[in-house]
């Protein structure tokens, strides 16, 4: 490692320094050296390197709207490579008969926390720890294969490989000396040493290492080789023919960005783990119009989650308290919406959604069959529309505390059923129209409501009605006439007659009386009458029985 970096430095020392400008006018750099600093290229200009370039750390390249980079040469980070292994790697290693005995050795760039399992010529170290690695064996071969199991907690990666035969001078090997299946060139702290920025167009044909590169305009890699520069983000336009991506320092070698634009010809990429590109949202929203509404997601992302209900504010962000916008995706892989894999395989989510608003009126829900793959959408409930149409009373006048019969009309205009209350009021105060209770009204239903009005006070009064609108309603418009009233109603006290039936009882008193006289009297009469009879009876016999003998 030591030898490499001093190498570089000498070679960078050795080379003529290109200075950093504006490139206002086409220009060429054709031949060897090292760039460093910042270079723009303004609008209208063209810049080819077609030499071979060493760049220089956080060099930066600013390819403004208009203006055309072309990248025919080689234009490679000074910082010596690394060899990234993925999950199972088999590193080749030219090994060119050193001898018959002796080591080889592997240093690691950064220490090796989490056991891996490294084999060579079938033997096998397991969960093996530590920064250098040695094998004691045969090397008089052409080639060795090491193959290295790593750990999933960590990334492993080799510096050098060491080749000491018995009675021969070591071989160090660095690693962009080594190849195999699972294996990459990396920047050594895995962040890109140098960067182009594009505005404008950027065309390359030649090969590019460790460089971050952002495309806001239009790129076009044809028959390109790029090393240790992924994730390539891509906010325009990029086209990949024939090309190689390698050395992915993240999980895709291209990011591309909301409705950014990709086409991938007979190219390849990193591969393993590493997707060859992903479509990622920057944001992923939807639009409601109160903050009762929540939102249900199925089967989103790269992972296919599905969310809990999320609500307005569901990050608790305050700059967007009350902003009726949903945040239903927080993580990138939940915002990923369209990917193709190491394998080159296509892949897309198949996510749904599901926005719900509970009220006392009943559900409403609004099924999202394939959830939007854009930034923000709004939606938009079916919900029912009241219109409170009349309010007759059956009669202009009325007794108090008694009954009078008021009907009272409500349509449905809107899209969904409804089961509501009504409130009525008369004389700044509660009516009394018995018992209330919800009402249901299906869409395009015309309904009667009858009722009965009962006032305890008199005079001339009206009632009026109205829909009650839950507050889960706010920012909807539910209701377009909310109310109605009768005309006005004279109620009144009966009139209290029992004042006018004095003479009336009395007289009938009077006459119960006399009646009652007279018929005691003949009752008596008729029993007087049937004694003195049955004292003359007797009488008469008692003649018959003492009469004179003679």
């Amino acid at each position: 490692m030591r030898r490499a970096l001093l190498l570089s430095l000498i070679i960078l020392l050795s080379q003529p320094f290109v200075s950093a400008t504006d490139i206002t006018a086409d220009s060429e750099e054709d031949s060897s050296g090292t760039l460093s600093g910042t270079y723009t290229v303004s609008n209208g200009a063209t810049w080819t390197v077609s030499g071979d370039y060493e760049i220089a750390e956080n060099t930066a390249v600013i390819i403004e709207e208009g203006a055309t980079m072309v990248v025919s040469g080689s234009m490679n980070a000074v910082a010596p490579p690394k060899l990234n292994l993925a999950g199972t790697a088999n590193v080749h290693v030219p090994v060119g008969f050193l001898g018959e005995t002796g080591v080889l050795r592997i240093d690691f760039a950064d220490e090796v926390l989490y056991g891996i399992d490294i084999e060579i010529n079938n033997e096998s170290t397991t969960n093996w720890t530590g920064t250098q690695f040695d094998w004691n064996g045969d090397l008089d071969v052409e080639n060795l294969t090491v193959n290295i199991t790593t750990h999933p907690f960590q990334i492993s990666s080799i510096s050098t490989i060491t080749l000491s035969a018995q009675g021969a001078t070591p071989v160090m090997l660095e690693a962009d000396e080594l190849s195999g299946d699972g294996t990459s060139l990396v920047i050594p702290d895995r962040n890109n040493a140098w960067s182009i920025d594009v505005q404008g167009t950027l065309i390359v044909t030649g090969s590019i290492f460790g460089a971050g590169i952002s495309c806001h305009g239009t790129c076009t890699l044809n028959g390109a080789q790029m090393t240790s520069t992924g994730p390539i983000e891509v906010m325009g336009s990029i086209s990949v023919t024939d090309s190689s991506l390698s050395g992915g320092i993240s999980d895709e070698d291209i990011i591309i960005w909301d409705d950014a634009s990709i086409t991938w010809t007979n190219s390849t990429g990193t591969g393993g783990v590493t997707d060859n590109w992903v479509n990622i949202l920057t944001t992923r929203t939807v639009g409601v119009q109160n903050g009762y509404v929540v939102f249900y997601g199925y089967n989103m992302g790269y992972d296919s989650i599905s969310t809990s209900p999320l609500g307005d504010n569901n990050t608790f962000d305050s700059e967007n308290l009350g902003d009726n916008v949903i945040e239903i995706a927080l993580d990138e892989r939940d915002r990923m919406v369209r990917w193709q894999d190491g394998n080159g395989v296509m892949h897309e989510e198949s996510a749904s959604g599901l926005v719900v608003l509970s009220t006392p009126w009943g559900d409403y829900e609004h099924q999202i069959a394939e959830l939007p793959k854009v930034n923000h959408f709004d939606v938009t409930l079916d919900l029912p529309s009241l219109s409170f149409d009349s309010l007759v009373e059956s009669d202009d006048e009325n007794n108090v505390n008694s009954r009078l019969g008021v009907m009272a009309t409500v349509t449905n205009n809107g899209d969904a059923a409804a089961n509501f209350l009504i409130d009525c009021i008369s004389n700044g105060a509660d009516a009394n129209v018995g018992v209330n209770v919800p009402y249901s009204a299906e869409p395009g239903e015309t309904i009667e409501i009858p009722m009965n009005w009962d006032s305890a006070v008199e005079g001339e009064l009206v009632l009026e009605c109205e829909i009650f609108v839950p507050y889960h309603f706010n920012g909807f418009e539910v209701v377009s006439t909310g109310s109605a009233s009768t005309n006005p109603v004279t109620w009144s006290i009966e009139d209290d007659e029992s004042t006018n039936l004095v003479l009336p009882i009395a007289i009938g008193l009077v006459a119960a009386v006399v009646i009652f006289v007279l018929v005691f009297r003949r009752q008596m009469g008729i029993e007087a009458a049937k004694e003195y009879s049955h004292i003359t009876e007797e009488s008469d016999e008692e003649d018959e029985d003492s009469g004179v003998i003679e």
